[in-house]
């Protein structure tokens, strides 16, 4: 994997920590000094003694030391940091001031088209823009494939890497795309799905109810293995059963029932008839039902 392009950060802070090491180092006398020290002038008898070693090297001991300890002090690697930040963000103030300016003057004489104009719009270098959403598909199609360099160097790395990167961001922005097509295809599936899908309400519109949480969904296929449809069959053979037991109990029994009807109703004067006739009707009912099934 190729290393990551240095920042401005990690740029400025290597240059700043180099020109504070030139400063830190231990100061000594140059060879012209020592050549003056130790040849006598003969025009200045008073200060001709030279100035002992010893002491030259106490003073640039104490000196050196001075020097240290405010090399560490004032150029410590938190300041140093603290410097390359405040440099790395001029930069960027200096950019977004250079791109409002730009701006300004196209929308005041009409623009080319090349930047945000008053309606919005992203023109051809929307992605120089500081704070571009890379995510969008506006910006994205307005990003060069190569770096726009005045020397260009194919072995260059910030020149590779971009490339890379470019070519990483329209590969996503292509599969987000797609994403997003078929998120609406299936939310629109759904949405004409919806009635087919299973009862969520089966309470009526007087529990607090509307008719569309009533009967909005579909009702669902009742011929189905042990489904409504074939509990209500079973019902009905059962009664059926019961119902062709009592009419065979009816038959036997008819020759005792109508003595017993008529001697019941023998000394009430025409009831005899009606009851007769209620009985055949019920009977025939019943014939009609049977022959149904």
């Amino acid at each position: 994997m190729a290393p990551t392009p240095p920042t401005i950060v990690s740029l400025k802070q290597s240059f700043l920590t180099t020109q504070t090491r030139l400063l830190s180092q231990p100061l000594t006398p140059s060879r012209a000094w020592h050549a003056s020290n130790t040849t006598p002038h003969q025009e200045d008898n008073a200060n001709n003694t030279p100035l002992p070693p010893k002491a030259v090297d106490d003073a640039l001991f104490k000196l050196n030391h001075r020097l240290h300890q405010h090399a560490r002090r004032v150029y410590a690697p938190q300041a140093t940091r603290h410097v390359a930040e405040q440099i790395d963000q001029l930069y960027w103030n200096a950019a977004e001031a250079a791109t409002r300016g730009d701006e300004g003057e196209e929308e005041d004489g009409g623009g080319d088209g090349t930047a945000p104009g008053l309606n919005g719009e992203l023109g051809e270098e929307a992605w120089l823009v500081v704070g571009a959403d890379l995510t969008d598909p506006a910006v994205l199609a307005t990003l060069p494939a190569t770096w726009d360099s005045d020397t260009p160097d194919p072995s260059s790395l910030e020149e590779r890497r971009y490339a890379e990167l470019a070519g990483e961001l329209q590969v996503l922005a292509e599969q987000r795309r797609a994403a997003a097509e078929r998120v609406t295809r299936l939310r629109r599936m759904r949405g004409v799905l919806e009635p087919f899908s299973s009862p969520t309400s089966t309470s009526a519109p007087g529990d607090g109810a509307t008719a569309e949480d009533v009967d909005g969904d579909v009702q669902e296929n009742l011929v189905t293995r042990n489904g409504e449809v074939e509990a209500e069959l079973q019902k009905m053979r059962m009664l059926l059963a019961r119902v062709g037991g009592r009419v065979g109990r009816l038959k036997e029994g008819d020759g005792e029932r109508e003595s017993s009807v008529g001697s019941l109703f023998s000394e009430r004067s025409g009831g005899g008839a009606g009851v007769e006739d209620v009985e055949m009707e019920e009977r025939a009912k019943v014939g009609l039902l049977l022959e149904r099934f």
